[in-house]
């Protein structure tokens, strides 16, 4: 018997059950014995609509990335920042931010699989140049300040910027005896004085701004440092 006869078969059974119900009675019955096929439906409809959205969202043109490392107080919720930042900008339909929070490098050896994964994507992204600023903790930075090129802040940012911002750039003098402004202290942006974090003893990490050797969208990145000290 061909599927289309079964399927012929089972509509005319299935009608003949629900002929001398009242509708009551077929909605009681369509829900009960239907109901997984509903639910299947339901999910099957959910993933082709997360399917059909990172399709589309994969082809957009990333105006900037970021990667924040280390957030153990939630001080930088990347999907939050990510909506909130890309409101102040002019997108179009085929431009997008993309910030990323799920990364963790530990530096006692522990999670050391978590660790290594996150170092991956953090060298991957940084070697192809398609990572505009890292936000980390203070030893994480310590940590990566002569393994990563970073670039200078102080030829980065323009003059207004660089003058405003003076006081929370880091500065770190490499093998060859240059000094450079390597990355920007966090604390008095709108994620940590912003919310009063900066007054809660149990924040024991100062969180800094770096932007890789190479970043992709320098012009970005200036506005997002403008956007996050109310500048």
């Amino acid at each position: 018997m061909s599927i289309k006869q079964h399927f012929a078969r089972w509509k005319e059974t299935e009608a003949a059950k629900l002929r001398p119900m009242t509708p009551k009675q077929r909605a009681g019955y369509i829900l009960h014995y239907y109901r997984f096929w509903f639910i299947g439906l339901a999910l099957l409809l959910l993933v082709g609509f997360y399917i059909g959205d990172a399709v589309i969202q994969s082809h957009k043109e990333i105006l900037l990335q970021g990667f924040f490392t280390n957030d153990e107080y939630n001080l930088f919720p990347a999907e939050r920042i990510e909506k909130d930042y890309a409101a102040t900008q002019t997108l179009t339909r085929q431009q997008r931010v993309v910030f990323d929070d799920a990364l963790y490098i530990d530096l006692g050896g522990e999670a050391s699989e978590y660790t290594a994964a996150s170092n991956g994507k953090l060298t991957a992204y940084m070697m192809m140049h398609e990572l505009d600023f890292v936000v980390t903790s203070d030893e994480v930075l310590e940590y990566y300040k002569d393994t990563f090129p970073m670039e200078d802040l102080e030829t980065l940012l323009p003059a207004d910027l660089r003058e405003a911002l003076a006081d929370q750039l880091f500065f770190n003098t490499d093998a060859d005896g240059k000094t450079t402004a390597i990355a920007l202290d966090m604390t008095q942006s709108r994620f940590v004085a912003g919310t009063g974090a900066d007054a809660d003893p149990n924040i024991q990490h100062t969180y800094y701004f770096f932007v890789p050797a190479g970043a992709p969208h320098p012009e970005q990145i200036v506005q997002f440092l403008r956007y996050s000290f109310g500048l």
